[in-house]
Formats: structure tokens, C-alpha cells, sequence
């Protein structure tokens, strides 16, 4: 099968799966020409260095340049069409975006063989709106299949659209093994550390872990939160903060070469968000051997096996979050256990070679 991968944001992702996928298909990757998902002003990497790195040899490659109000991309739009046609793919897979030369390409190339997957059913709080996000209800609503994270965005996407439902397909995301690239196994876990890692945003529930960090440190009087991520919604919360010796913040763009080291280092990785759809932090702890302890929102419970590989515990509640935290960190053998799970999963359920197939099921586009 021919595939062509079109992709505006989600950059690690349409990697994992090009690269996946190229294990048993002919496949093009079409990126926009932005660093800005693997890059920062401190830490500048540029695109083709990064997929020179990670991407698959056997994986074509190409661009859309310049910036979307510049004049000449009506002409890259026509360029990347000729580029495609000429390639003669089964499908057009695209990465919801809200690039408007992506959205034109997939109407030229034809919407019937156009694959969509949707990672944020909804924007999530405190995130930016404007009318760019019509390029994406667009595209929901003309592409021959969507493909979801998970069952609960799957009803999500049908209450909020009117969608045939045989449209809409289940696939998990898939385990994110391209950070072993920067691996450094000379970095060891430290017993009672724990990480919050990404974007700091109002729904990822940074006020919930800092009010929890009193209920852990009565159990463990040496625990090490590490709080690692962009974002300037973490000034607001610092105040909450009661003992500040127990906390580690790196408040900034975290390189590629850094993320395996966080990891490494923490005992158990937490996830106490308010409100999601799923989450590509999960199957970066699960490449680590890593256990999880998560908030029951969005499709995030879909992939955590609830006392295997970590634990599922409600939102906003600080003592739930605190008690199941410090549940693993008492628990050697729990936390053992756990961890073998949780690394089993990567390997299996979540291994990009399973997610390849189970896509390429989707673009048959037989039901």
C-alpha cells in the first residue's frame, strides 16, 4: 500500500508511525517547514537534523515551505499536489491541523481517501481558540475516515458532530520509543521522585499535585516532585506551595536529549489533569518502565490498567491523588510490579508496529 502522511502538528507521532509503517508500505511524510514542536530559542534544532535522526530511510520526505500568509503557498500547494499525484497513493493521512494548504490538498486529492486522525476532541481550557480551528471542523467533517485515542472521544466526537459512526475508528497512541534515541542509562531512578511532565496548562492540574504534596510528604518525608515543562500557568500556582524544599521545577522547553533523563529518574510519573482526551506522556512513561497515577478523565483511564500499571484515581481531589502516590512509593514490590507492566504494554499493546497495523486496517476503507 502507498501512504502519504500529512502533518502540520503531532511531528513525534507521524514519525513513530511513518517509521512503522514503512516496515511493510511505501510512505511519504509531508511536514509543514516549522521547528517549533522540537526546538526553542535556547535549543535550536532544525527539521531536517531531527528527521535525519528519526526518521526511517525508507520514508519519503517532503515540505510545505513558507510561512501560510505568504503568497508563493498557492504555488507550494500545487507543487506538493503534483508531488502526491505523482506518488499515487491509496491514502491521504493527515494529522488534524489548521493549516488551510493542508485542507486544500486533501479537497484536490479527494476527501473519500483521506484518513484523519483527531487527537483533541474539543480545545482543552485556557488553550487558544480562533477561527483557524474551522480548517479542523472542516476536515471532521470530510474525511473518508477519523480516527480517535479512545472510546470515550469516540462518543465525544459523535455528540459534538453530526458523524456516521461506522466513520469513526479506535486506535490508542502508541508508545513513544523515539526518545530512547537520547537515552543515557547511566541516569538511575531515584526511590521517591516523581514527575509531572509537558505543556503547563489550567487542565493539566498543577494546583491539585501542589496541594497533594503535604498528604505524600507525611508518608514519605523525602519525596522529590519534579515539576518539567513549558508554560506560564505554573507562576500562579507557586504560592501554594508549602514546603518549596520539596520541589525540583524546571519551568522551560525541555530538549529531546533531556526527556530521558526525567524519566529515568522518577519512581512514578503523574498525570493529574482536570480535564483531557488522552495523552502522549503515558507511553513515554511506559517506554521507561514506568508507572502512572492519573485522573478519570477523557480516554486517559483506557490506558492504564488500574493496580497494574499505575492508578486511576478522581480529578481535582488532592487526597486521592496524594494517598495513591504514596501507595507506590511505600510499596517496593508494588512498584516493582508495576513497573514490569507498564514497560510490557509499550512493548505489546502499545507498540508502534501494532498501532502501524491496526491503522492500516483503517485505510482499506472497508468496514
Amino acid at each position: 500500500m502507498k501512504i502519504v502522511l500529512m502533518v502540520d502538528w503531532f511531528l513525534y507521532y507521524a514519525v513513530e508511525l511513518a517509521n512503522a509503517l514503512a516496515e511493510e508500505h511505501e510512505v511519504m511524510l509531508i511536514t509543514r517547514d516549522h521547528n517549533y514542536e522540537i526546538s526553542s530559542q535556547d535549543c535550536p534544532v532544525e527539521l531536517d537534523e531531527f528527521l535525519d535522526e528519526c526518521l526511517d530511510k525508507r520514508v519519503l520526505r517532503e515540505r510545505l515551505r513558507f510561512r501560510l500568509s505568504n503568497l508563493k503557498s498557492l504555488n507550494e500547494v500545487m507543487r506538493i499536489y503534483k508531488i502526491i499525484k505523482a506518488f499515487s497513493p491509496d491514502v491521504v493521512h493527515i494529522q488534524e491541523n489548521t493549516d488551510w494548504r493542508i485542507l486544500l490538498i486533501a479537497k484536490m486529492f479527494g476527501f473519500e481517501k483521506v484518513v484523519l486522525t483527531v487527537h483533541d476532541i474539543k480545545k482543552h481550557p485556557g488553550d487558544p481558540g480562533g477561527i483557524m480551528r474551522i480548517i479542523g471542523f472542516i476536515l471532521r467533517k470530510k474525511a473518508g475516515k477519523v480516527i480517535v485515542h479512545g472510546n470515550y472521544l469516540k462518543k465525544q466526537l459523535l455528540s459534538k458532530t453530526k458523524m456516521l459512526k461506522r466513520k469513526i475508528h479506535v486506535v490508542p497512541h502508541g508508545a513513544f520509543s523515539i526518545y530512547k534515541k537520547w537515552d543515557d542509562e547511566i541516569v538511575k531512578e531515584e526511590e521517591h521522585t516523581i514527575l509531572f511532565f509537558g505543556r503547563i496548562s489550567k487542565y493539566k492540574g498543577i494546583d491539585v499535585l501542589i496541594k497533594a504534596e503535604p498528604i505524600i510528604s507525611k508518608e514519605i518525608p523525602d519525596v522529590r516532585i519534579i515539576i518539567a515543562g513549558r508554560g506560564e500557568g505554573l507562576r500562579k500556582y507557586e504560592n501554594l506551595i508549602i514546603n518549596r524544599q520539596c520541589f525540583e521545577i524546571h519551568n522551560r522547553f525541555i530538549s529531546n536529549a533531556e526527556v530521558p533523563r526525567f524519566f529515568r529518574r522518577a519512581s512514578v510519573i503523574i498525570l493529574p489533569y482536570t480535564e483531557a482526551s488522552q495523552s502522549g506522556i503515558i507511553p513515554i512513561a511506559y517506554v521507561f518502565g514506568k508507572p502512572v497515577v492519573v485522573s478519570n478523565v477523557g480516554s486517559i483511564p483506557e490506558v492504564v490498567e488500574d493496580g497494574k500499571t499505575g492508578f486511576v484515581v478522581q480529578p481535582n481531589s488532592p487526597d486521592d491523588l496524594g494517598d495513591a502516590i504514596a501507595n507506590i512509593l511505600k510499596n517496593k514490590e508494588l512498584k516493582k510490579k508495576m513497573s514490569e507492566n507498564a514497560l510490557m504494554k509499550a512493548l505489546t499493546d502499545l507498540s508502534w508496529i501494532n498501532i502501524a497495523r491496526k491503522t492500516a486496517k483503517i485505510y482499506t476503507f472497508t468496514d
